[in-house]
């Protein structure tokens, strides 16, 4: 009986250790594909306008976008020409990457509020 003892804490010890190393290497991975981005870019959305309102991005780059909503009401950040869609609360902020496969200009839209002229442009070259 003593000796399973030890054992059976010798083998949580390195379970424990196996679990914590996992979720070092997932942060590490995580950490180095933001790092490999070429580059990033800032989009605030305020009440009914994007800043700035042309984005101009690389073809076949990756490209990190922050995306902070400065408004007072939620908004998104929709360019069906590239499937995205991303929503936002009122003080919240969020990343996304994105890397195109064509070039071209795309349009860029609030769905909420459009019709109040927040609308710009996507501009893959």
């Amino acid at each position: 009986m003593s000796i399973k003892n030890p054992l059976i804490r010798l083998v949580s010890v390195f379970a424990v250790i196996m679990v914590l190393s996992s979720f070092g290497s997932l942060h590490g991975v995580a950490e180095t594909e933001a790092q490999n981005a070429d580059n990033e870019v800032v989009v605030e959305l305020n009440d009914d306008f994007f800043n700035p309102d042309v984005i101009t991005l690389p073809n076949e780059e990756t490209t990190i976008l922050l995306l902070q909503n400065k408004g007072m009401k939620e908004h998104t950040f929709t360019v069906k020409g590239l499937a995205i869609d991303v929503e936002l609360q009122p003080g919240e902020e969020k990343k996304i990457s994105i890397k195109p496969g064509k070039t071209g200009t795309y349009e860029l839209i609030c769905r909420y509020h459009e019709q109040e002229g927040m609308v710009g442009e996507v501009v893959v070259e």
